[in-house]
């Protein structure tokens, strides 16, 4: 009979719980009604076939996306803009309701849109969401995606170029906002994307090859915001348990 000793028990009892602390990660889709779109289930169905599997998708809304599964939550609310966001203080209450360990984020078109926000707004507004999302967690995993196009047949030029532009600006925005704590992963969901052939309606993604090209594009970004997320994770629950990490 092998015997264990009391340290080593205790041992094998703390890795028990920081692993069982750390295994779940809270990821929340955050954003106007793209985010409410069923690439969502394309991305969990990725994730899975990688074998990841230790997440859980937050938030107050829910969307009926086919898939076998599939964890419908999310933050994507239509017609939003980050700049009434930032203004208002949603993202604080939604925060307090579902707290993430993980943010995918793509908001910013009905800012452009509906809105015609200079870029220089939107930017400011994206300051106040990750000071928020921060203030939250510290160790926020932050998904930063740029626009998806608009049809140029459907919209007004100035819409089409307005996303470019802001677009441009994320595209350097977003990798500097990146911490040691708080890391931030750009994805570039405008490239490749066929503002005619991948929509419905010339600005959301269609249920074929729209939301399989967002999942696709998100894949590796968020397989690593999992990723990290877990690391924080364990490292508090040992923090917690009086190990020096």
């Amino acid at each position: 009979m092998v015997r264990l000793s009391t340290l080593a028990f205790g041992l094998l009892s703390l890795g028990s719980q920081v692993v069982s602390a750390a295994g779940v990660v809270k990821v929340m889709p955050f954003g106007a009604s793209i985010v409410s779109r069923c690439w969502r289930a394309n991305l969990q169905t990725l994730l899975k076939g990688q074998q990841i599997t230790n997440f859980d998708m937050v938030g107050g809304q829910t969307s009926k996306c086919a898939g076998n599964a599939i964890d419908q939550n999310h933050e994507g609310h239509p017609g939003s803009l980050a700049t009434d966001f930032a203004r208002t203080g949603n993202l604080t209450g939604w925060l307090d309701a579902n707290p993430p360990d993980v943010i995918i984020m793509l908001l910013g078109t009905n800012d452009v849109l509906l809105g015609r926000k200079p870029v220089d707004d939107v930017l400011h507004a994206y300051d106040t969401l990750l000071g928020q999302m921060r203030a939250k967690n510290e160790n926020m995993q932050i998904v930063f995606s740029n626009l998806l196009p608009l049809d140029p047949a459907r919209f007004p030029q100035r819409a089409v170029d307005g996303i470019k532009e802001l677009n441009t600006a994320i595209a350097s925005y977003a990798p500097s906002k990146s911490t040691i704590k708080s890391p931030v992963w750009f994805v570039d969901n405008y490239a490749d994307f066929d503002a005619v052939k991948d929509t419905d309606d010339g600005e959301h993604p269609n249920l074929s090859t729209g939301v399989e090209k967002m999942a696709t594009k998100f894949l590796e970004a968020t397989k690593s915001a999992i990723r990290g997320a877990e690391t924080f994770k364990r490292k508090r629950s040992l923090r917690r348990g009086g190990v020096s990490v």
